[in-house]
């Protein structure tokens, strides 16, 4: 009688694994990132993206968005430096005496626009810079090293020198115009930089494509390289990356953008939202999962 209210048991065990697995994924990238007054984090993230991804995301987004892309084809652009409270949310949009001033960005304004590049043209000027230092920036500038505008600015030009993901790409043989298993992709970084690295990727809805979107390094307070923590452990607990892409099959690194049209326009869906939003979702689940797992080592 035991052994079947066992066995019983751990069936429903399996299936309620199994549940929480995909429902944890489906949920985990609807929470969204809430203002914060604390300046607290443990870790940066550095996230590096790939323009074209990015410009078909926004040309996707509606009819009649532009982009402005880099000359150098291979070039990976900056998207931001994300202080982060390790397995919570932010912090984000803190108090702070200093305001976005464009005027300071004079001194760099040629390297941003090539490097930091806002590949969504038809936005308001210095947008994309202002965003990501009222959300980011603010909570950085705690950081001598980071304490204005442009010392902020200033460390992102130099960390895409130092973490050239192009040349750290192409020297494994991964080039644009190509697919790959995430874990080539994945592993060329972390065999560079000696630490995890986390990939993003984002699904085309017609056709079920992931292209990989975003590449981020981690560093701690002190710029040194760390290893990121999963943005996404139920991705971690089933494969073992850090990375939102799909393992399934290989990912698109792109060369250029498909031309589309009113009558048949490709709609790419994003598959994770600006940073790290959905970490509280996560840490619920996986709660629940270390839960369930426990339970299921009882019943054996």
């Amino acid at each position: 009688m035991l052994k079947k209210l066992t066995g019983k048991v751990r069936l429903i065990l399996v299936f309620s694994f199994s549940y929480l697995l995909d429902f944890g994924e489906c949920l985990a990238f609807r929470s969204k990132p809430q203002p914060t007054p604390y300046h607290d984090f443990d870790y940066f993230i550095f996230s590096q993206r790939w323009p074209l991804t990015t410009c078909a995301e926004w040309e996707a987004t509606k009819s009649g968005n532009t982009c402005n892309l880099p000359q150098d084809k291979h070039l990976w652009t900056i998207h931001g430096i994300w202080p982060t409270k390790t397995g919570q949310e932010g912090p984000l949009f803190c108090p702070s005496s200093i305001h976005f001033n464009p005027d300071e960005l004079a001194p760099i304004i040629n390297d941003l626009t090539t490097y930091w590049v806002n590949v969504e043209a038809n936005t308001k000027l210095n947008s994309f810079w202002a965003h990501e230092w009222k959300k980011h920036g603010t909570c950085a500038s705690v950081l001598p090293l980071l304490d204005s505008v442009t010392n902020y600015f200033r460390m992102g030009l130099k960390w895409n020198r130092d973490y050239d993901i192009a040349s750290i790409l192409s020297k494994e043989g991964i080039e644009p115009g190509n697919s790959y298993d995430v874990a080539t992709i994945y592993n060329a970084i972390k065999n560079s930089i000696n630490k995890e690295p986390s990939i993003q990727c984002v699904i085309d809805k017609e056709t079920k494509e992931s292209y990989i979107s975003e590449i981020r390094i981690c560093l701690d307070k002190n710029f040194q390289v760390i290893d990121c923590n999963p943005t996404n452990p139920i991705h971690r607990i089933r494969f073992g990356l850090n990375t939102n892409c799909s393992q399934k099959k290989q990912v698109q690194y792109i060369a250029s953008i498909t031309p589309t049209s009113d009558t048949n326009y490709r709609t790419i869906e994003k598959e994770y939202i600006d940073y790290q939003g959905e970490y509280e979702g996560h840490m619920r689940y996986l709660s629940l999962y270390n839960f369930l797992w426990t339970l299921m080592w009882l019943t054996l």
